[in-house]
């Protein structure tokens, strides 16, 4: 298994302790299995934009010696390709269009399980689980729409 991780700050901001730890840990974790760390800008809020914040958010990460392998992708410059993957989820029944919005169908039974590194399995019972939005009624992708 190859591990690709990211960090995908919004440039409403210039980082703080909170995205650093994301960065560092998805970083160290990377660099140890031998994977990739991306950075994404998850510029979909502009509205709320900081002019800069995306240059402070680079080099802020640069300075604390965190680099990143590819170039840095911007949400917004993906809307295309989210768009036709999501089309594409909701022709397999993967996904539905709720209100103008596309949530991904989760299974109504059985459990939906992992093995965390930290914490060993985790599992949740997929009738708790709600079905996540992965298009905004906006047509934009939300922050977990990798």
């Amino acid at each position: 298994m190859s591990v690709r991780v990211r960090m995908a700050p919004s440039p409403t901001g210039f980082l703080h302790i909170g995205n650093v730890r994301t960065a560092l840990f998805n970083w160290l974790f990377a660099r140890h299995e031998g994977g990739e760390f991306r950075l994404r800008i998850e510029n979909t809020d502009t509205s709320r934009e900081v002019a800069d914040a995306t240059e402070q958010i680079q080099d802020s990460l640069r300075w604390l010696g965190l680099d990143w392998d590819g170039g840095v992708t911007f949400q917004l410059d993906r809307l295309d390709d989210c768009a036709e993957i999501a089309r594409r989820l909701v022709e397999d029944g993967k996904a539905y269009e709720d209100e103008g919005a596309i949530r991904f169908r989760m299974p109504d039974e059985g459990v939906t399980a992992w093995d965390d590194a930290v914490r060993g399995r985790v599992e949740f019972p997929n009738e708790q689980l709600e079905d996540l939005v992965l298009v905004r009624s906006d047509g934009r992708p939300t922050y977990n729409f990798a």
